[in-house]
């Protein structure tokens, strides 16, 4: 009994000066920036809204991952985009509140539509679609 007395002062001694430093949001998206803009679906010869973050960037050309809006043959999309930054006017000196986020980011894109899995996967669903991206704000928190 006294062991286990022991070992309990012990671990709650241990509890009691480990320090864990707080979470941040804040700081976790700003390594992921947010980029709004459009997409040319090849498939659909639609034009379909896209949201991408960030992941990676090596020499300036990103790979963004993200969504793109619904079309006719290709619904909602999880899709990945690799891109390449054209015009910041930031880089212009531009400072305006809002003109100031706007980049010119060309891609293309390709992803996946009407995503579903075991039962699910019938036809009309796992729709394949790619295309060209514009994206035109990036927003970093």
């Amino acid at each position: 009994m006294k062991r286990l007395i022991l070992i309990g002062v012990f671990l709650l001694g241990i509890c009691s000066i480990s320090y864990a430093e707080p979470l941040k949001l804040g700081e976790v998206l700003e390594k992921f920036p947010l980029k709004q803009g459009v997409a040319w679906s090849l498939e659909d010869s639609k034009l379909n809204y896209l949201s991408t973050i960030e992941v990676a960037n090596w020499k300036g050309i990103c790979l963004e991952a993200g969504y793109a809006g619904e079309a006719e043959n290709t619904r909602h999309k999880a899709v990945a985009v690799i891109s390449y930054p054209i015009v910041k006017l930031s880089d212009f000196g531009v400072t305006l509140p809002i003109l100031n986020l706007v980049e010119l980011n060309l891609g293309i894109y390709g992803g996946y539509g009407q995503i579903n899995l075991g039962e699910g996967m019938g036809e009309g669903n796992n729709e394949w679609d790619y295309g060209l991206s514009v994206s035109l704000i990036s927003i970093k928190w």
